[in-house]
């Protein structure tokens, strides 16, 4: 059994994580493009395909049984290495809702590279079972494709985190230390603070800022005032219009406190975000009848 969920998983549900297996190009010569609006994965099952990109790269072919994750906006594409071949290749669009952000994504390297083979972060048993499945045509099969789809982005994860060196920085070098991860999970609960954090670490809090800040590459309280915001914000995506109890449910100390962070993160206030996730006017406080002042409004 899982015990308390762990800090990727977290992060993944928070953003609302799913893939969209992409359909399969069969023109010649045979060329895909790299999405610009959303993070893409790619699993070449036979044969050979070149990569294009406008950057340097390790090196510009991928071969069967290799795995490539790209981030959005990244310029370039895969294609066949000739008019004659047509690699087996599957492709998967990655839908992550990040309204206020997440330090996850802001550490996504350009391009994620990896092979299929042995220990944790292999991937070669879900590429069998994806080989198994596309070859014969069964109901239910796309959907089961796009579970595996989604196993493959997870399993690339671990392998970019396993592959962090010492000087690394960021969401991911966090996870990559032990002691820190523990603590990236509870940086996440509503009301955490940096005493609080120390304490379940049995740490002084000088000892648990300075690690936290060694590898996230960041102050703690920043990454505690990230937090914050995020859970606020989808709190606002869900429609909530009441800032007190969005910023009590957030774990900030006050509605103020709690615009001030949204400033500080996002540069913008609570009724703005609003309207922007919910794409309506924020809806005005009713003056009760009788009443000599108009009601406050949220701070915009």
């Amino acid at each position: 059994m899982f015990a308390d969920r762990d800090a990727l998983s977290a992060a993944l549900d928070q953003l609302g994580f799913r893939c969209l297996v992409l359909d399969a190009l069969a023109a010649r010569p045979w060329r895909r493009e790299f999405l610009r609006d959303a993070i893409s994965v790619h699993l070449v099952f036979q044969g050979s395909c070149l990569l294009d990109v406008d950057f340097p790269v390790w090196r510009y072919r991928l071969d069967e049984g290799e795995l490539l994750v790209v981030n959005r906006g990244t310029p370039g594409a895969l294609r066949s290495s000739s008019d004659a071949d047509s690699p087996e290749v599957l492709s998967a669009r990655v839908h992550l809702e990040a309204p206020a952000g997440h330090p996850m994504l802001a550490g996504f390297p350009r391009l994620l590279r990896t092979r299929a083979g042995a220990g944790p972060a292999s991937f070669a048993s879900t590429m069998s079972a994806m080989r198994e499945e596309l070859s014969c045509p069964l109901l239910g099969g796309r959907a089961i494709a796009k579970h595996l789809c989604e196993a493959l982005f997870i399993q690339a994860l671990r392998s970019h985190v396993a592959d962090q060196s010492w000087n690394d920085r960021g969401w991911f070098r966090m996870l990559a230390d032990p002691l820190v991860r523990e603590q990236l999970g509870a940086l996440e609960r509503p009301g955490a603070t940096l005493e609080g954090i120390a304490a379940l670490a049995g740490r002084s809090r000088q000892r648990t800022a300075a690690r936290i800040g060694q590898f996230a590459g960041s102050a703690p309280r920043k990454l505690l005032r990230g937090a914050r915001v995020r859970r606020a914000a989808e709190l606002l995506a869900k429609g909530e219009t009441d800032l007190g109890r969005i910023a009590r449910e957030a774990g900030s100390a006050s509605r103020q406190g709690l615009c001030r962070a949204l400033r500080q993160e996002l540069g913008t206030s609570a009724t703005a975000l609003w309207r922007d996730l919910n794409q309506r006017p924020f809806p005005r406080t009713r003056q009760r009848a009788g009443a000599s002042a108009p009601a406050p409004r949220p701070e915009d």
